[in-house]
Formats: structure tokens, C-alpha cells, sequence
């Protein structure tokens, strides 16, 4: 969210998500990223997930080359961040796909076609941060809120 500017959101809009069960903190990595930003509208509810992996709550790689493993990591730990923000994966409205080995492709694509086939994605060669990381994604959700009066993070 760092390069992403809205004018006028209030302060009480905006929460950061953090993933603590399942991610450490960024500030552990010295930066200043957020794992989740949740802008709150009046009528909706936007929610930015920043590159995601498969690490856990400590900042550790898990499941080093097994892409499967890291695949079905890496989408907890998205699951996890948007449920802080009252959403779930029913909201994606698209996930980027980052994966560092073309041959990772054809596991990935079917994996996705099978498990969340209503979510629009693009998946992505790229070098993606940490060595022993095969995959990242990043997502937005979206969710309409009927009593907005009462939504709260």
C-alpha cells in the first residue's frame, strides 16, 4: 500500500492486517510493507493482500521445494489475512501469481482450476524474493456490506 494513494480516506477506513497465527511481522524485515491493507467504504469493503508465501509465523520458508506444499501454504496464509478483514476467498476479485520455475506452471494452473476456479488470476515467471520460495501471490477482494453501520474490523 505504500505506492497506492486514495484521497480522503479517514484514518478509522484503513486497517492493517497482519496474519499473526500464520505470519510474522514485516517489521522483522526491516520494511515497510503491510501484509494486508482493508480500506473500508461506505457501501464495500477493499482489501489489498501484498505478496504472500510460504513462511509461517516465525519468518521461516516452509516446505522447500514442493511446490504443492507451498502452493496450498501460501493460499492459508492469504485466507488467514482476508478473514481478519471479514472476507474470505469467495471475495477475491483476482489473484497475480508469481512462480520462479516455468515448470511449476502445469501444477499451479490445474491446482487453481481445481480449488478456485471462480477467481480470475494471472500467473506470472518472476523472480520472486526469498530463494527457497517457489511461489507468491498477491491478491484484491471485494465485499459488499449491507449493514456498513455495523461492520467492524
Amino acid at each position: 500500500m505504500d505506492a497506492y494513494a486514495v484521497l480522503g480516506l479517514q484514518k478509522a477506513q484503513i486497517r492493517h492486517l497482519k496474519g499473526s497465527s500464520h505470519l510474522n511481522s514485516t517489521n522483522e524485515y526491516g520494511v515497510t510493507f503491510e501484509r494486508g491493507t482493508a480500506l473500508l467504504y461506505g457501501d464495500r469493503c477493499h482489501v489489498y493482500i501484498s505478496g504472500t508465501a510460504s513462511i509461517d509465523n516465525k519468518g521461516n520458508v516452509l516446505y522447500l521445494r514442493d511446490i504443492e506444499k507451498q502452493t496450498v501454504r501460501v493460499l492459508e496464509n492469504i485466507s488467514v489475512l482476508l478473514e481478519e478483514a471479514g472476507c474470505n476467498m469467495q471475495d477475491v476479485a483476482h489473484l497475480l501469481i508469481y512462480l520462479r520455475d516455468v515448470a511449476d506452471y502445469a501444477f499451479v494452473n490445474s491446482y487453481m482450476q481445481a480449488h478456485y476456479p471462480f477467481i480470475p488470476k494471472v500467473i506470472l515467471l518472476a523472480p520472486v524474493c526469498r530463494p527457497g520460495w517457489l511461489i507468491e501471490m498477491e491478491c484484491v477482494a471485494i465485499k459488499e456490506m449491507s449493514n456498513p453501520q455495523f461492520y467492524s474490523f
